[in-house]
């Protein structure tokens, strides 16, 4: 992952588990693969190991072998940045963005109790803001069964975490505070993300 030393992420675990909604990547032959899904580390006190699932009818699932190479990408808010926003440092415009990538090796997961282990775990961490947690138990009579053939687990065992946040770092603090009131001036979720995120950054 290109990620140069300003902003090169000092936490990229933390951009995982914040946005777990991931597009994992394969290639078999001359094709290659892409699906975004949910991937989740395996347990909360350990990074070594991430567990997600996809529908067994997408052809990715059907290419899937263990020992196979991933590449699993984690993308965070990002907002484009206008060079009319900066007064001290001028330039051209950039694109603020977090992301992580996780490369690994893949094992996959087709029995019935390894299944449920990994929908156990997605609910799991899914559900624990919610008041009332949803569990599988609470499932319909019989759905999850009905769901586990129509599914196909995985789980990626951690070669390399890397991530970057790239939140005009190079910029001194007041071109930001200007950025950050840009930001927050339009109506996207993530340009709000960008400009909380970079309203945490040290002065500079």
């Amino acid at each position: 992952m290109y990620a140069p030393g300003a902003y090169a992420a000092a936490d990229p675990v933390s951009i995982v588990r914040k946005y777990p909604f991931a597009h994992l990547i394969t290639a078999t032959g001359e094709d290659t693969y892409a699906t975004p899904t949910p991937i989740f580390f395996e347990t909360d006190d350990t990074v070594s190991t991430l567990v997600g699932h996809m529908t067994r009818i997408n052809p990715q699932a059907q290419t899937l072998q263990n020992g196979q190479r991933v590449l699993a990408i984690f993308p965070g808010p990002h907002a484009y940045i206008s060079a009319s926003w900066y007064k001290t440092l001028l330039t051209v415009p950039t694109w603020d963005y977090v992301s992580a990538q996780i490369r690994g090796r893949l094992e996959i997961i087709d029995d019935d109790e390894g299944q449920i282990k990994v929908l156990r775990r997605i609910a799991a961490v899914l559900e624990r803001d919610n008041e009332h947690p949803w569990t599988l138990e609470q499932a319909p009579p019989g759905k999850v069964q009905q769901l586990l053939p129509r599914i196909r687990s995985f789980r990626i065992t951690v070669d390399r975490i890397e991530g970057v946040t790239k939140l005009n770092q190079t910029h001194p603090a007041s071109d930001r505070m200007l950025i950050i009131q840009q930001l927050l001036a339009r109506p996207d979720s993530d340009s709000h993300e960008i400009a909380r995120l970079m309203a945490h950054l040290p002065s500079t």
